[in-house]
């Protein structure tokens, strides 16, 4: 099969699913759920001089607290690809007065992991602390840590995502 075609395919698959969820999700009587996710920075830990800090997107997460969830969504990746992800999560319950969570689950996420390569499909790990302003508005902080996988080595990265309800 074409990879350009799968490529293309992947992203737009997850845009439209973003859009959709995010439609559906706006007047589905578990509203207080689902969020609007900005993609806002990626700070690296090593060559950081040769990535993009501001990663534009967009995207949609359902995340019931106690429950199995979703994410999906695409944007700049650090190297100005665009770049897709799905996956699923899983939220604990609220703690320290309802302003802090975390999510566990996975994602498959299509993007360039290395300067001047091609896009790639990866399963990654989703951990996320989730700190909440207020009772709409939220930040996801989340990355992953320098690892080897599969004769590739990652790069350490911290992850920033604002997030809305849309209720």
């Amino acid at each position: 099969m074409n990879t350009l075609f799968t490529k293309r395919f992947f992203a737009k698959f997850a845009l439209v699913a973003a859009l959709l969820t995010a439609s559906l999700g706006a007047s589905n009587a578990h509203a207080a759920d689902g969020h609007l996710v900005f993609n806002t920075a990626a700070i690296h830990f090593k060559n950081f001089s040769e990535r993009k800090a501001f990663v534009p997107g967009i995207g949609w997460e359902y995340s019931p607290s106690g429950k199995f969830g979703f994410h999906v969504g695409t944007l700049a990746d650090s190297f100005g690809a665009q770049a897709s992800y799905i996956g699923f999560n899983y939220g604990t319950r609220p703690l320290l007065n309802n302003r802090l969570r975390f999510l566990i689950g996975a994602t498959a996420l299509n993007k360039q992991y290395h300067k001047n390569s091609e896009l790639e499909t990866k399963i990654v790990p989703f951990p996320v602390m989730e700190v909440s302003f207020s009772e709409r508005a939220k930040l996801n902080i989340t990355g992953s840590p320098q690892v080897d996988y599969n004769g590739s080595r990652s790069n350490a990265v911290m992850f920033f995502q604002f997030k809305v309800q849309l209720r």
